[in-house]
């Protein structure tokens, strides 16, 4: 009101322009005189012009509003444009499916876009740790959180290297296991020491053990490479090795099948069009079916198409 009675050097022009009543402008500038202590305008029947106070008012005000109108109106074309950063948090074994899958089409059809794919094991608020979106294995849904399918169901399966199997045999069942070497998987503050598996439709958990415990799912899977025990992981995972040779599944009578990867975010995000237009992409480029070299760069053109 500061500013419009200023520009329009006058208390019944400046109310007209805002669509309220002379009486209110005049209130508000009183109350704000009351504030700064000062007449900010010195008014006659025929005119309002500026105090001393009211131009060292202007000086700073005007500057100051006009980089707040910037800043409202960047922010309102975040509701409309395809622009700005996306911050995906997701566990650091999926990292090469969705670089393979989603990169760089999408970036070539979004360019004012840009993408951060953090790779992280802990189960984290993504709220908190500012990402606008989370990709997790299973349906994972919070209070005001949208989730949603990402890839198809799979299998956990138990692999070794051919060489373990040569020198130790095969488990002939779950139970077994407690005679083999296995590797555990740390996440977060604790090891993996159990394997789930179904027997006779029942889910059971099985304690295993073995010399090698690791953070990293890639550092497990080629451990199981070089023969140091076996190690659990979904199928998708080593697809590549097993149609290779280079690793061998054991048990698959009773391997559990479980959920696929959700994509879950803020319900009041669902808005932002950065994020509509990622969910868009994902679920038509994730939703099929897997192949063995989705963890794998192509040879050849250097990415999956």
């Amino acid at each position: 009101m500061f500013l419009t009675v200023a520009e329009y050097r006058g208390f019944r022009a400046a109310a007209r322009h805002l669509g309220i009543t002379p009486s209110a402008v005049s209130q508000a500038i009183r109350t704000l005189e009351e504030r700064v202590g000062a007449p900010l305008f010195s008014r006659t029947t025929r005119s309002v012009r500026l105090t001393e106070a009211g131009e060292r008012l202007l000086a700073h005000a005007r500057p100051a509003v006009d980089m707040l109108t910037a800043g409202l109106d960047a922010a309102s074309g975040l509701g409309g444009e395809i622009t700005g950063r996306l911050r995906i948090n997701m566990p650091r074994p999926i990292l090469p499916l969705l670089v393979n899958r989603l990169l760089p089409d999408f970036l070539d059809a979004h360019p004012n876009v840009e993408l951060e794919l953090v790779g992280d094991d802990r189960p984290i608020d993504i709220v908190e740790e500012g990402f606008d979106a989370g990709i997790r294995l299973g349906n994972f849904v919070q209070i005001d959180m949208v989730a949603m399918w990402l890839t198809p169901p799979e299998r956990f399966v138990v692999v070794g290297a051919p060489a373990l199997f040569r020198k130790h045999g095969r488990p002939a069942s779950p139970y077994d296991l407690q005679n083999f070497r296995c590797i555990l998987l740390r996440q977060s503050v604790r090891a993996l020491d159990h394997w789930q598996f179904v027997v006779d439709g029942k889910r059971i958990t099985v304690g295993i053990a073995g010399p090698l415990v690791i953070n990293d799912v890639e550092a497990c899977v080629r451990s199981a490479l070089r023969g140091v025990g076996l190690f659990q992981l979904p199928h998708s995972l080593v697809m590549s090795h097993l149609e290779r040779g280079d690793l061998q599944t054991v048990l698959e009578p009773y391997c559990e099948e479980v959920p696929g990867l959700s994509l879950y975010y803020p319900s009041r995000s669902q808005s932002l069009p950065k994020l509509r237009a990622f969910v868009d992409f994902a679920t038509q480029r994730m939703r099929r079916a897997f192949k063995a070299d989705d963890y794998l760069p192509d040879p050849i053109s250097g990415y999956i198409a």
